[in-house]
């Protein structure tokens, strides 16, 4: 039986595939920018071997797994191989769509879409274009279609206000660096002097962005499996998926369908989820400010606080002692942990490749699971996504925004300086009040809250193994890192040092592990390194040591 009449006897299935495929092509229209899709790469033979498509592959790999012998990847038109990749797909069994890859390049997303949907999972891999090291251009900014010349107008010019508000901060902000640069690094020769110029123009970009819309378009590679592509279009009816993040699914799958027609015949259409209380697309007024405010409270003072975990020190303590061999008669409990989370004793601790993962000590810590409450901005959420495997619960962004609220973070650098924090409190003001007026004029609420800033408090439980939160904190304490991420890390490492004291000589930035580890040069970063010798510094010195 050929695909075509594979095709054909799923009837309806397929229909409403093309459908929906036609439907959310045809979103463009609600878009007066809307992103350009690009397929990048694709998952195929050798040169000279026969080329393959997506159910070749499945089949193929299908056949491996179940027949004896060696499975060719060839492509595959006979009735059983077009049988069995159908039966593993509905079946559930979908690591045979795993080894199909597609690598996209996205232009002119939101960082809306980004951060709710297609960073939402772990199962993705992104290069995207960063608003810490690549100025804003003005007017680079999602328009929703369909506006009344009111509203559109009301709509950009808010836009706008929010852009000259980060052109205005830019400018203000960098004698205020500057000083706080040349209190953290003495002067230096005319390469140092420029190093720190330099510095300091990238800092000034990365607290600036604070006040640019989430609405604010980027650029960025992005690599999925053909499972993961099969998902996101599975869950594109869910309620909070915008016009934007449809319009981009139905573009990746065009796309790939133009060079291997075979993945239709793996799409099934998405289900309609049903409404739960929460899910809608409004919530309650109350509802929002109690939950923010019991959020808060729980906190109590700190960025990110951590829920009390089990006896993780046992369990280590018996998954090390189960590893090396060696009973408690012979090794003592704490050198147990020595040799687990000293990088004197484990300088896999400090490889750049993350190479312990394979190292059955070092394995040890993938045992033990923590859970943090975190507080932190839009932005700085946008960066903690990347950490794939400390994933995180949070909310879609109409249930963070609580009309005429203005509830956003305030970056270190405009908190402590009255002329900064005057400047920066009287554009939120504004800003929040123009995301207020933009509802009330009839704008979608959906769309309305693009207008939100890059500061919206955000607050997630995120939760993974300790190997996972290491490689985080290990990348996240450095001094270069995101300041919002910096100072969360701090928490984080504080807490687990209170029940965990042994893990104290791992919770530093990559310069002191290898200093620990004897590893040259301190720093792996080379160019980028921060000009301070954090290598020298205990954990409790790093808070200090921030100033921007």
């Amino acid at each position: 039986m050929a695909r075509s009449e594979i095709a054909a006897n799923q009837g309806s299935d397929v229909i409403s595939v093309r459908d929906y495929l036609e439907r959310y092509l045809s979103l463009s229209s609600r878009l007066e920018k809307p992103p350009e899709v690009r397929l990048q790469l694709i998952s195929q033979a050798p040169l000279g071997n026969p080329a393959v498509g997506a159910v070749d592959i499945a089949a193929t790999s299908a056949f491996q797994c179940y027949s004896p012998g060696i499975s060719v990847m060839r492509p595959r038109e006979e009735e059983k191989a077009l049988a069995t990749a159908t039966g593993t797909l509905e079946g559930g069994h979908h690591t045979t769509r795993l080894h199909t890859n597609y690598t996209f390049k996205l232009i002119g997303v939101t960082r809306s879409a980004v951060h709710d949907f297609f960073h939402y999972t772990p199962f993705y891999n992104t290069t995207q274009q960063s608003q810490r090291y690549v100025e804003a251009k003005a007017g680079n900014y999602q328009v929703p279609g369909g506006l009344s010349e009111q509203q559109r107008r009301l709509f950009v010019d808010s836009a706008n206000f929010a852009n000259e508000q980060y052109f205005t901060l830019l400018e203000n902000l960098h004698p205020v660096v500057e000083a706080r640069l040349r209190k953290m690094y003495p002067a230096g020769g005319e390469v140092a002097g420029k190093r720190l110029s330099e510095k300091g123009i990238k800092i000034c970009q990365e607290v600036a962005r604070y006040v640019l819309p989430i609405g604010q378009l980027t650029n960025f590679d992005h690599t999925l499996s053909e499972l993961q592509l099969l998902r996101i279009f599975r869950a594109s009816q869910m309620a909070h998926f915008t016009d934007e993040a449809r319009y981009v699914v139905g573009q990746m799958i065009n796309q790939v369908a133009k060079v291997d027609p075979s993945i239709l015949t793996d799409l099934r259409k998405p289900p309609v989820p049903k409404e739960t209380i929460g899910r809608g697309e409004e919530r309650e007024e109350k509802y929002l400010t109690d939950q923010a405010s019991e959020f808060d409270i729980n906190l109590e003072g700190k960025l990110s606080k951590m829920e009390a975990p089990a006896d993780i020190r046992k369990v280590l303590i018996r998954a090390g002692r189960n590893i090396l061999g060696i009973p408690s008669s012979q090794i003592s409990d704490k050198e147990v942990l020595a040799l687990m989370m000293d990088p004197k004793n484990n300088s896999w601790l400090a490889d750049v490749y993350e190479t312990g993962m394979f190292d059955p000590l070092t394995s040890c810590l993938r045992e033990v699971s923590l859970t943090y409450q975190t507080k932190l901005s839009h932005t700085a959420d946008s960066q903690r996504q990347r950490h794939r495997r400390t994933s995180g619960a949070t909310p879609p962004i109409t249930s963070l925004y609580r009309n005429g609220s203005a509830d956003y973070v305030t970056p270190m650098v405009i908190r402590e300086d009255s002329r900064l924090a005057e400047i920066y409190q009287q554009a939120m003001k504004k800003i929040y009040d123009n995301v207020s007026a933009a509802i009330e004029a009839g704008i979608p609420r959906q769309e309305s809250l693009l207008l939100l800033p890059n500061a919206q408090t955000i607050r997630v439980t995120e939760q993974g193994d300790l190997l996972d939160w290491f490689h985080r904190w290990k990348q996240r304490l450095c001094l270069t890192a995101q300041e919002e991420i910096f100072f969360i890390s701090l928490d984080q490492v504080d807490q687990l040092a209170e029940i965990l004291p042994e893990a104290g000589e791992m919770l530093l930035a990559p310069c002191g592990l290898r200093q620990k580890a004897e590893i040259k040069p301190r720093c792996p970063e080379g160019s980028r390194w921060c000009g301070q010798p954090v290598y020298n510094l205990g954990i409790n010195d790093y808070k200090d040591s921030r100033l921007v």
